[in-house]
């Protein structure tokens, strides 16, 4: 009879799958070594080679010593979370090596300036949590190398390490994984099916997006990592000037990235109603209500925001009505899909009653079921919808009983009490970690709390567009920065579980 797994050797024997899983990730880049034009980063080889395969060997020999030739049982309440939370932590940590390893394992010229260990965890966290925040030295951005492994970081932190796993690998086993990352709808029935359509997809609107992008006059390079990033929601950037770095048409590059932008913040599974021609219920679905009432309200706010707002470097004048739109929408639509491009000369250009509206638009995010961050739309029409249904009962009479449904992935949903406690308990809880956060930023780094808190919302949700503070920022901040990343893009309620499951288990308390 088979000895059977459970508990925290279940847990570390799966963290095995991802630790090796996280190798390959610190692998990959060394692909790009193929092509001639990129051989002079042949230096960087020993920087991805050293961790990768060190990752790769460890994680199997992990699972081989836990798991394997052991049946395996279900995992229990909350171990899911602990479980996730450990492969992000993982992952984060290990694929933070070769940034440390720069300047160290390789000679750098004077002056030039090297990652230390916690620069290094932040670069790292901020692709995984396809955020966008940086700290990578200015010289980095002359390496194919490096500049396409924050691509890849983005590219599965932005779909979710554990859809990557689940699209190999089924769920017989329970693993219950793939909700407690936000994937909270499947396409089909069967989830490792479900997974590889929402990969297909999500390659598909990459491969769709660097065709553009060359088309509009972008090299290859740039456009797959430019492309990559844009359907992540994470903003990193292949030059260090950002969007007015790269070649080609640049009125056709940023509609194209708003597109891409939008694609990679809505759900999923309404990008499979769509190809299916179910444009009618797509167009009742309460995200895409909730989204379109949010442009209707903010972009003639954010036109007047920059037409009517005078800043340091521009007056009035300077704005035309055109520009006012041009940047107005485009800064809007890289905060609400919490992507975090600006195609503004300079961020912070942006006028300071615009940081208000951004701060907000962080604080919505995208769709559930996408790679966008934030509270998501669905929580936001929920609680909307919700407050409106209370007036309205209130101002009715008693007899009258009104439903409460709602139109949610092509299906009628009926709206419970606990559904609405959810939604308005999630929003408190983001906008007081926000708070905490904000203040922290605040204290720790001597910053005033206006520009703290839109730092740390953008951390939070995942935006990444920074008013400048990321860049000044002390250890102590960097590190307030990193968890409001690592929370924020496991939805807070996930580290919460996580920690308490292991609290009770540490005082050996039953978890009910």
């Amino acid at each position: 009879m088979k000895k059977v797994a459970s508990g925290y050797r279940l847990i570390f024997g799966y963290l095995g799958i991802f630790l090796a899983m996280a190798g390959v990730i610190i692998l990959l880049p060394l692909f790009l070594l193929i092509v001639p034009a990129f051989r002079d980063d042949i230096i960087y080889i020993p920087h991805f080679l050293i961790p990768g395969l060190s990752m790769l060997v460890g994680g199997i020999l992990l699972y081989t010593f836990l798991l394997l030739g052991r049946e395996k049982s279900k995992l229990q309440k909350h171990q899911d979370s602990i479980l996730l939370v450990l492969v992000w932590l993982v992952a984060i940590v290990v694929s933070a090596i070769p940034f440390f390893l720069y300047g160290r394992l390789n000679k750098v010229d004077a002056g030039y300036e090297i990652m230390s260990f916690t620069e290094s965890i932040f670069e790292s966290c901020s692709g995984y949590a396809s955020v966008g925040l940086t700290r990578l030295p200015i010289q980095l951005y002359d390496s194919h190398i490096f500049t396409f492994y924050r691509a890849v970081l983005q590219f599965f932190g932005g779909v979710g390490l554990v859809l990557i796993i689940t699209s190999a690998v089924s769920d017989r086993y329970g693993l219950k994984l793939y909700s407690a990352e936000g994937h909270n709808d499947k396409i089909i029935p069967n989830l490792a099916k479900s997974a590889r359509i929402i990969l297909s997809m999500y390659v598909g609107f990459i491969a769709l997006g660097t065709v553009a992008l060359i088309i509009a006059g972008v090299n290859w390079f740039d456009a797959l990592t430019h492309s990559i990033s844009s359907i992540a929601t994470g903003g990193f950037s292949s030059k260090a000037n950002g969007m007015a770095g790269y070649s080609g048409n640049q009125m056709a590059i940023e509609i194209i990235t708003c597109v891409l932008m939008v694609l990679g913040a809505t759900n999923f599974v309404l990008h499979f109603m769509l190809l299916l021609g179910r444009f009618k219920k797509v167009g009742k679905d309460i995200e895409i209500k909730t989204f379109g009432i949010i442009i209707l309200v903010f972009v003639p706010l954010m036109f007047m925001a920059f037409f009517f707002s005078r800043t340091s470097q521009f007056s009035v004048s300077n704005f035309t009505v055109g520009e006012s739109f041009r940047y107005g929408i485009f800064t809007f639509l890289s905060c609400i899909t919490t992507t975090g491009y600006s195609n503004v000369p300079a961020t912070m250009s942006i006028p300071s009653v615009a940081f208000l509206l951004l701060t907000i638009c962080n604080v919505i995010g995208g769709g559930m079921g996408s790679t966008a961050g934030g509270v998501k739309f669905y929580r936001l029409g929920i609680a909307c919808k919700s407050y409106y249904w209370t007036l309205r009962a209130r101002l009715s009479p008693r007899r009258y009983i009104y439903p409460t449904y709602i139109s949610r992935c092509g299906e009628t949903k009926e709206i419970s009490k606990d559904d609405s406690n959810e939604a308005f308990g999630y929003i408190l809880l983001y906008v007081l970690v926000m708070l905490v956060g904000a203040y922290l930023v605040s204290v720790l780094g001597h910053y005033d709390f206006g520009s703290s808190l839109f730092e740390f919302s953008t951390a939070l949700s995942g935006t990444g567009l920074s008013n400048g503070i990321t860049t000044t920022a002390n250890y102590a901040v960097l590190w307030v920065l990193n968890v409001g990343m690592f929370a924020g893009r496991l939805e807070i309620l996930v580290v919460y579980y996580a920690l308490f499951r292991v609290a009770r288990d540490i005082l050996r308390k039953e978890t009910i």
